[in-house]
């Protein structure tokens, strides 16, 4: 596999827009206040499921712009999915431990 750094940044970009995106729509629909932080926070996390996705798809062969596609949508869904996603680690590790939170 082949690491091409300029379609690797196009990736990170689309991703990062994906995510500037879904944030805009959730302060769309809510209405409250938010400083700039929330959208950099936002926009690194869905570069971070970009490049996650981006290296899944060039292992598999996927084409070009399937993966920039791809890129595009887990950039957009990729705060949410992480959010569920670290729910689930949470309670398998609480119920692995017996944990309690208080």
């Amino acid at each position: 596999m082949t690491v091409h750094y300029l379609e690797i940044m196009g990736n990170i970009v689309l991703a990062s827009f994906g995510g500037i995106v879904k944030r805009l729509s959730d302060f769309e629909k809510s209405k409250e206040k938010v400083s700039a932080s929330y959208y950099v926070i936002g926009s690194f996390t869905s570069m971070f499921a970009g490049v996650v996705v981006y290296f899944l798809c060039k292992n598999f062969e996927v084409p070009q712009f399937l993966t920039a596609g791809l890129t595009a949508i887990s950039g957009y869904i990729g705060v949410p999915a992480l959010d569920l996603l670290s729910d689930i680690a949470k309670k398998r590790v609480k119920a692995q431990t017996g944990i309690e939170e208080k």
